[in-house]
């Protein structure tokens, strides 16, 4: 997953080291910290850093991008792919995966060759990195792809707020999920208990959801596609993840990419993911950084967390 430096969002976000970067000197847990990912602490140097050279590869940015007054993405946008390579690296060793030079020399021909760079915020000095870190997120989706299935309960929302309701709902208990499908049922929304996917079958769906990436028990709220104004509110009830010494194959990269992606909400629900607040908040549905709570991509409420709320 490459990520471009386009003029709008992502473009006006390159001055954000002004604010995001100067100040944050304490993390979560412990200064000096961007980010705390299982018992791992990233330093806010390595966003420094990393936000350093993409300036001094694109200079013509920070001054078009300080007239746009807008200091506040890359920042978050850096701090959260560095959280994600450290899922992956925790993900990797877990399943003793590993990936081969050639592999991320593909990786790199497949986004342009070493000139790629251009333009993105991948830069010369961290670009093979990167490069074999999506290899392995590739990989992770290949070696579970064959034995992924998840059984599900669910409905629907139009808002994000009737979203977050009913997922909260469904987090109460058997009781609650049983009443709420019902009464969605019975006002025309579809909602249904028991429903059973299998990545095979669904290779789409598992490379652009997170549903197959939550342990059970695991209440998701998100939209399938986003700004559609359509939710999908599920609680997941049984999941299937066994790897696969031999995977048949037959799926394309890209796909077992995605699938991989979303795998790593396990390894972050496991680990627990904390981000300093300069860089905003962890988003557990587009495992992304966020500015706040009200514009993560959905809600995902865990066992323990539903034990604490209720």
């Amino acid at each position: 997953m490459t990520i471009s430096l386009r003029r709008g969002r992502l473009f006006a976000s390159l001055a954000v080291a002004g604010v995001l970067l100067s100040g944050c000197g304490s993390g979560p847990s412990q200064v000096g910290a961007a980010a705390i990912v299982g018992d791992q602490r990233i330093p806010v140097s390595d966003v420094q850093s990393w936000f350093s050279e993409v300036l001094a590869k694109e200079p013509e940015l920070k001054p078009q991008l300080r007239q746009q007054g807008q200091f506040d993405e890359l920042g978050r946008s850096l701090a959260g792919q560095l959280v994600r390579k450290e899922l992956v690296e925790q993900a990797a060793r877990e399943d003793g995966l590993t990936v081969s030079e050639q592999q991320v020399d593909d990786m790199i021909n497949q986004w342009g060759g070493p000139q790629a760079t251009e333009g993105k915020i991948f830069t010369p000095q961290n670009l093979r990195e990167m490069a074999r870190t999506e290899a392995l997120v590739t990989e992770l989706g290949r070696r579970h792809f064959d034995g992924l299935a998840v059984t599900f309960d669910f409905t629907q929302a139009t808002t994000r707020s009737e979203a977050d309701r009913k997922a909260h709902q469904m987090a109460q208990g058997d009781a609650a999920v049983r009443d709420l499908i019902a009464a969605d049922a019975q006002a025309g929304v579809p909602a249904a208990a028991g429903q059973r996917l299998r990545a095979v079958d669904s290779p789409k769906l598992a490379a652009s959801t997170p549903l197959f990436g939550a342990e059970p028990g695991t209440v998701l709220a998100f939209e399938p596609e986003p700004n559609s104004g359509q939710w999908l509110v599920a609680l997941i009830r049984q999941r299937e993840a066994a790897p696969t010494p031999r995977p048949a194959g037959g799926v394309d990269d890209q796909t077992l990419q995605g699938v991989g992606t979303f795998l790593l909400g396990d390894t972050a629900d496991r680990v627990g993911v904390t981000l300093s607040p300069r860089y905003g908040v962890w988003d557990p549905i587009g495992l992304q950084a966020a500015p706040n709570e009200n514009e993560t991509t959905g809600f995902r409420i865990e066992p323990d967390q539903q034990a604490q709320d209720s």
